[in-house]
């Protein structure tokens, strides 16, 4: 915080020592959907939050950090859930609750995508096939790979078309202009958080036709997906908002 009051360019140095490789990489992904910086709710800090700032061991390795933006009104505490691990016997943050999702904290709302990290890609149905594909996607994104974008590009030339792939850098380069880097076609967004994967369905509209929903927070997110059978093989083949 007092980086960011002085000299915000130590900040980085600070977040690659302190965050797990895996969260260094998600941070700007937070930061690209909700607009404010993840570790401290906000886009900038004063010194009332700096005076008033609190940590407070909630239960296990999860931490409440709060603060208030007016130390002499308390409706402007900021609350920010994490989780602390030991990586290489030092202490770091490996985990930040993400603004959609308020103050919830507790290994059992990251438990949510544990059943997805085991799947593999199943072409048996189409259904089967679409269903399998957004677990071993969206599970990418849920164990914080620190190569995740390699891992989701991996998966996008192996089970897209080549009009979806066009569709997709098309969008891509769209948020890039804009400044955003990292959209992702296949979620509508620019990340996915196991707090999330509670929420995530897949609904058959047609032969070849299923919208894919989600919500984080109060808003729903949905995708139309089309798929092809190509040389005995399953492919997304549109993807439609």
């Amino acid at each position: 915080m007092t980086n960011l009051l002085n000299d915000n360019s130590k900040n980085r140095a600070l977040c690659e020592r302190c965050l797990t490789d895996g969260l260094l990489t998600k941070v700007q992904r937070m930061v690209n959907i909700s607009g404010v910086d993840p570790i401290i709710r906000s886009q900038d800090i004063n010194s009332d939050a700096i005076r008033t700032l609190n940590v407070k061991n909630i239960i296990d390795n999860w931490y409440m950090v709060s603060y208030l933006w007016n130390e002499k009104d308390s409706t402007t505490i900021i609350k920010i859930p994490l989780k602390v691990e030991k990586v290489d016997e030092k202490c770091k943050i490996a985990y930040i609750t993400p603004v959609q999702n308020g103050d919830q904290y507790g290994d059992e709302l990251l438990s949510n995508c544990e059943n997805m990290k085991a799947c593999k890609i199943d072409e048996t149905s189409g259904k089967s096939f679409i269903e399998s594909f957004y677990k071993v996607y969206i599970a990418s994104y849920c164990t914080m790979y620190k190569d995740v974008n390699a891992k989701l590009s991996t998966l996008r030339l192996s089970n897209l078309s080549h009009t979806a792939l066009e569709q997709f850098g098309k969008a891509e380069l769209e948020n890039q202009k804009d400044g955003f880097n990292g959209y992702d076609l296949l979620i509508n967004n620019f990340d996915f958080d196991c707090m999330w994967c509670k929420s995530f369905k897949i609904n058959q509209l047609g032969d070849n036709v299923f919208q894919i929903t989600y919500q984080p927070g109060s808003k729903t997110y949905k995708i139309i997906i089309t798929i092809k059978k190509q040389n005995n093989r399953y492919l997304i083949d549109k993807i439609s908002l």
